[in-house]
């Protein structure tokens, strides 16, 4: 026990073991027909030209399911930007994942005419093209813990989220403090698939229920703000309890010298070496690729060679992070500090870092100590607003949160926000009215 707790690679292990992974591509397929026919066309319907269509795979495993659901959205809609999630506690399988190679049994039934459009065939595997590739992100997610629906974890406004035969291995209420959570992570007009083996969530949560012809999808009911179940949070069983990483892996402290001045962003994970000498200009090329694995390693080389600045610095830990190597990205962060101490989004990232890591406090002391640097870094306001809820500081909450959303208002809605790794201002101003939403909720 003592060694799967301190061995990440070993949990993983454990993991795939204790679950079942089992997928293959457009599995049920009625769902996604659904999903062409009726659910993307009423998502488009009256949405402007420049909104982005979001979905998540929770507990994608292999990652199967993430890229039919990114397949689907592209032939549904093809003139439509995307940006699809999978999540999944196994780093092994995300791993997998994120190479994007399968065999056939991961695509039987899957018509030749979409295997030849979609995939590149190497000896006895099909490689996806590319651009499917590239146009999925995955991260680690722990669906127990409440690291959702935010802003540190990129899970909040979501058109359609898919998160198929997973509530079965749990308890009761913790089956409700989940499919509460993946209810709340819906934009209004979201759609929410469960697996045919999936327990009816309408039998204890407040929700719509729509028949698709391939079992039944959930919808927030119209109008209707955010809702927790109002329970004590249950002992989870020891499958649950086991996927909770360590706390401890980020050191708290940041410099001696911020401490006496400062107020309480599709990888080939089988590149072991990559090609380029670790400029920055090869750093920045491999993350805006979302290659996480070939970014971090440049950033090290850089580091090696001399060559490392800044920018190859906060690569390095938001590539780590991005793939969940937590502890890693927490050691890069707090080294990074110590030399560019006054780095505002160093300092937020430190922030988020320690949110992830469920040190809520701790995270909104670097919060605020990012905003001393720089009161103009609004994705700090935004996480100090959401860790402040945690804390159950609503009033403050509300008010952090609010003079953010004022401020993105004054922006040009499609103008990237900085330090927010790509993210648009008027989505960032969704997303602090969706955190006002919850917080307005649990305080009812």
């Amino acid at each position: 026990h003592a060694r799967v707790r301190e061995d990440i690679e070993t949990l993983d292990e454990l993991l795939a073991e204790l679950t079942v992974g089992e997928t293959y591509f457009f599995r049920e397929e009625g769902q996604f027909d659904f999903m062409r026919r009726v659910a993307v066309p009423q998502l488009l319907a009256g949405r402007t030209d420049d909104r982005v269509l979001r979905g998540w795979s929770a507990a994608c495993a292999s990652g199967e399911e993430a890229y039919s659901l990114a397949i689907t959205l592209r032939e549904s809609a093809p003139n439509v930007a995307r940006h699809i999630i999978g999540t999944d506690v196994s780093r092994h399988r995300l791993r997998t994942a994120q190479r994007g190679v399968y065999k056939n049994w991961s695509l039987r039934g899957v018509s030749p005419e979409r295997v030849s459009r979609y995939f590149t065939k190497h000896a006895a595997t099909h490689r996806l093209i590319d651009i499917e590739r590239q146009g999925v992100e995955f991260r680690y997610l722990n669906l127990v813990e409440d690291a959702y629906p935010s802003i540190a974890s990129a899970i909040w406004g979501m058109d359609i989220i898919m998160c198929r035969n997973v509530l079965i291995y749990f308890d009761v209420l913790t089956i409700q403090m989940i499919a509460a959570r993946l209810l709340d992570s819906l934009t209004d007009d979201g759609w929410l698939f469960l697996g045919a083996s999936d327990p009816a969530i309408s039998d204890f949560l407040a929700c719509d229920v729509e028949l698709t012809g391939a079992g039944v999808a959930y919808r927030r009911p119209h109008g209707r703000t955010p809702q927790f179940p109002r329970y004590e949070a249950p002992a989870l069983p020891y499958v649950a309890a086991a996927l909770e990483p360590p706390v401890e892996w980020l050191p708290l402290a940041p410099s001696p010298a911020l401490e006496s001045v400062l107020p309480p962003a599709a990888v080939d994970a089988s590149s072991t070496s990559p090609a380029g000498d670790g400029s920055a200009d090869d750093v920045e090329h491999a993350y805006s690729a979302r290659d996480y694995a070939r970014a971090a390693e440049l950033a090290r080389k850089a580091a090696d060679s001399g060559k490392a600045n800044l920018q190859t610095s906060i690569i390095l830990v938001r590539a780590l992070a991005n793939e969940g190597r937590l502890m890693e990205a927490g050691t890069a962060c707090s080294t990074a500090l110590e030399q560019y101490g006054t780095s505002a989004e160093l300092m937020y990232l430190h922030a988020v870092l320690l949110a992830e890591g469920g040190q809520h406090r701790e995270s909104v002391d670097a919060s605020r100590r990012a905003l001393y640097l720089d009161r103009t870094l609004i994705v700090a306001q935004l996480l100090l607003g959401s860790e402040l809820a945690k804390l159950g500081d609503h009033t403050s909450a509300v008010r952090v949160l609010s003079a953010a959303e004022r401020a993105l208002a004054t922006r040009d809605p499609n103008a990237i926000v900085p330090a927010s790794d790509g993210e648009p201002a008027g989505r960032l101003r969704e997303m602090a009215r969706v955190q006002l939403k919850l917080i307005d909720a649990r305080s009812a």
